[in-house]
């Protein structure tokens, strides 16, 4: 059976079985993947992986289930185990899916890869770094060409489809001097072409550089109320707990830090937020939400005010609350009117904080974690890469207390970020 009609037979057998309500999705993806390890291109290899997911409804009690066959004996069984999950579930109204909508097929990114120039981008990438970087180590990494077919339908007449190809480079990366050793680092990208050398892409040149510094580290003995500087490296895993309270676990069990602050102010006018997962001017897309709507790109935050919520069908039925027209994917923060070198040269005492480890905020908002890969910053000027020290904070104070968002960026492929100034942190060594 071809990939639609898998999905036809398995919305038939539910409804056969008397099932109310169902959804499959099924994707294909090829993945073509150029490895290499300690320097040198170690592998190639093409791999293919199914996957298929089958969700049945009956008397508001869901079951769920995951495979990676597609004969009709595998598909037979999924279906009665499907069925007995939503049988041995508790009933929850909340249990739904999507409206009829029209029919529609996606296709973006690049639909076939070129092997010579994978290999071509990834061997002038290691001899250059070789050269230009002696004491850096590059422990592992590739590049890869990965496609994806994806199918979604239910049983209420909901059929989509979407066909992404794009490109994937990734690095993991050390300095070693002396029996000296910087912390790990890493840097990842997706791309529509490889027309860009690979050294050149995001903020590699500035990362590399960093590691070799770190290697002669200082420990760190302040402790101080000041500023940090969040890089673009950075930025997207700071804001990614805080995002998390705009979704439904959140919402659903009601300790949302922002459930109560749609279209109020949560930050600093200086600061929106965007989600464009089917935009243009990034590699990779999602035309399809997972719970089977057409995704749209929205404003999450415009100027510090809350305009959406995250929330999924089933969060949006448990909690009475708009479901979102977006899934929050191709995350982007709008720049500023401020060179990084100014917002430097403004900074009287603080940090350049390019990684940061970290649980996740307390019901309060108040964050602690460990600053990596940074550098102390002293009267406007980078001074010295720092030990691992200590930052202290409120999630939402954060947001709040935004000085300055730099005139540059960085663009992932499937996020966009600038630099970004925030006072009032607790920064401490050990």
């Amino acid at each position: 059976m071809k990939y639609r009609e898998i999905l036809d037979y398995c919305i038939k057998s539910f409804k056969d079985k008397g099932i109310d309500k169902s959804k499959c999705t099924l994707d294909q993806t090829e993945k073509r993947e150029l490895y290499f390890n300690n320097g040198s291109v170690s592998m190639f290899r093409t791999t293919f992986n199914t996957r298929l997911s089958l969700n049945a409804i009956k008397n508001d009690k869901l079951g769920s289930i995951t495979l990676n066959k597609t004969d009709k004996a595998s598909l037979d069984k999924a279906i009665e185990d499907a069925i007995a999950l939503a049988n041995a579930s508790q009933p929850d109204p909340a249990n739904d899916i999507s409206e009829f909508q029209p029919s529609e097929d996606f296709t973006a990114g690049v639909m076939a890869p070129d092997n010579d120039k994978m290999y071509f981008r990834l061997n002038e990438f290691l001899n250059h770094v070789k050269t230009a970087y002696p004491i850096t180590h590059f422990e592992e990494g590739g590049l890869s060409y990965i496609r994806t077919n994806y199918f979604f339908k239910n049983s209420n007449g909901v059929d989509y489809s979407q066909d992404q190809g794009e490109y994937q480079f990734m690095t993991m990366f050390t300095s070693k001097k002396d029996k000296k050793i910087s912390s790990f680092n890493y840097t990842y990208k997706l791309m529509k072409g490889l027309d860009e050398k690979l050294i050149d892409i995001v903020n590699l040149k500035a990362l590399l550089k960093q590691s070799a510094e770190e290697i002669d580290a200082k420990p760190f003995d302040k402790k101080f109320t000041g500023e940090i500087i969040i890089t673009p490296d950075c930025l997207g895993s700071t804001l990614s707990p805080l995002m998390s309270h705009l979704g439904d676990y959140y919402h659903i069990t009601g300790a949302s830090l922002l459930k109560d602050k749609l279209n109020e102010k949560i930050a600093s006018e200086k600061f929106t937020l965007r989600a464009d997962p089917v935009c243009d001017c990034y590699a990779t897309n999602n035309f399809i939400t997972g719970d089977g709507y057409k995704n749209q790109n929205a404003v999450i935050i415009e100027k510090g005010v809350l305009k959406t919520f995250l929330l999924s069908l089933h969060g949006a039925k448990k909690t009475g609350k708009a479901r979102s027209l977006t899934d929050g994917s191709n995350m982007s923060v709008d720049t500023g009117d401020t060179a990084l070198a100014d917002m430097i040269k403004n900074t009287k005492q603080g940090i350049l904080l390019s990684r940061f480890s970290g649980g996740e905020p307390n019901n309060n908002g108040d964050f602690s974690g460990i600053a990596k890969n940074s550098y102390y910053i002293e009267n406007g000027e980078i001074k010295y890469p720092v030990k691992e020290i200590m930052i202290n904070g409120n999630a939402l104070g954060m947001l709040n207390d935004i000085e300055e968002i730099s005139k540059e960026s960085i663009d992932y492929g499937f996020s966009n970020y600038p630099w970004v100034k925030i006072k009032n942190i607790t920064i401490s060594g050990k």
